[in-house]
């Protein structure tokens, strides 16, 4: 196929737009992200994960949306990386012989279940807003961190932890009420 053509439509779910696509963007995004993570490896699997997203998702992106779309898909797939790596190194690295000699069965239990309901509500949280908040309270990343990371403004970060924030108490006021 000619590479000079134009997109053939609007959907990116034509192989010849999906390619083109692919084409144009793929090493501009690998760069990016391994620019700002410094990691080839990790970069070339978001980059990966990220294409496979959009065709999964290609009836719902239009094709002038696709770049923007990648590059927070690729974005957030190499933040989920690092933040399950940091929590697999702080689980690997603290000491619990320590503490559980301390604890008592009933404390060890009622801490499993906050831990499990804690998960479930972040695991409910929007995207949008569970990234951010992670960023600080996991990675103590400050908010001109995350707002450059995310591409986005400080005030915006504010709001969407300040948002989290609520979404979390909200939905530990819930699980509350159950037991």
């Amino acid at each position: 196929m000619d590479s000079t053509k134009s997109f053939t439509s609007q959907s990116i779910c034509e192989e010849f737009n999906f390619n083109t696509t692919f084409n144009k963007h793929s090493k501009a995004i690998f760069n990016f992200l391994v620019f700002n993570y410094h990691d080839k490896q990790l970069a070339e699997d978001a980059v990966q994960e990220a294409y496979i997203t959009l065709w999964k998702n290609c009836s719902k992106v239009p094709v002038e949306k696709a770049k923007s779309y990648l590059y927070t898909i690729a974005k957030n797939k190499i933040i989920d990386a690092f933040r399950n790596k940091q929590t697999v190194n702080k689980y690997a690295n603290n000491n619990v012989s320590n503490t559980v000699e301390q604890e008592t069965p009933m404390f060890i239990l009622e801490e499993k279940e906050f831990h499990k309901t804690l998960n479930l509500a972040l695991a409910k949280m929007p995207e949008k807003y569970r990234v951010p908040f992670l960023l600080n309270r996991i990675e103590k990343k400050k908010y001109k961190e995350i707002a450059e990371l995310l591409d986005t403004t400080v005030k915006a970060i504010e709001k969407r932890i300040y948002n989290a924030l609520e979404f979390l108490q909200e939905e530990l006021e819930i699980s509350k009420k159950r037991f």
